[in-house]
C-alpha cells in the first residue's frame, strides 16, 4: 500500500466519520444541552483521534480502530497501548462538555424580566415605540 492510497483511505474514512457525527447531531437535537453536548464531543473525540499504526511505524489511523484491531489480534497488552490514548481523549472530551456553561433559553428569560422587581430596586423601564 503506498502513500497515496492511506491518504484517499484516510479522505474516505474522514468523510464517513463527519456524516455519522452530523447523523448523530440530528438525532441527539431533543436531548438535554449537557447530554447532548457530552456525547456529541465524546463521539467526536473517539471518531478523530489519531494513533501509530504499530510501534516504530511512521502511519497514522484512528486509534479506536488501532485499538480494536489490536484487541483482535494481539490481546489486551497491544490494546492497552491505544487504550489509554483514546480513554483520556474521550474523558477529557466529555469532562470538557459538561463543564461549558449552558445558555439560558429564551423563554426562561422572558419569565426573568417579567418578574416584579425587588424592594428597594427600580426596574428598568422598557422603551414601547408609539403606535399610530
Amino acid at each position: 500500500m503506498t502513500i497515496s492510497h492511506f491518504i484517499i483511505g484516510w479522505a474516505v474514512y474522514l468523510a464517513g466519520a463527519t456524516g455519522c457525527l452530523l447523523a448523530l447531531i440530528l438525532i441527539t437535537g431533543r436531548l438535554p444541552v449537557r447530554l447532548k453536548r457530552a456525547l456529541r464531543l465524546t463521539t467526536a473525540a473517539l471518531l478523530y483521534t489519531p494513533w501509530w499504526l504499530s510501534p516504530g511505524s511512521e502511519l497514522l489511523s484512528p486509534a479506536l480502530f488501532t485499538m480494536t484491531f489490536d484487541a483482535l489480534t494481539h490481546g489486551f497488552e497491544a490494546m492497552a497501548r491505544t487504550g489509554v490514548v483514546t480513554v483520556i481523549a474521550a474523558g477529557a472530551a466529555a469532562l470538557i462538555a459538561i463543564i461549558l456553561p449552558v445558555k439560558m433559553p429564551p423563554a426562561v428569560k422572558k419569565k426573568e424580566e417579567n418578574k416584579p422587581a425587588a424592594s428597594g430596586q427600580r426596574k428598568k423601564p422598557r422603551r414601547q415605540e408609539p403606535t399610530c
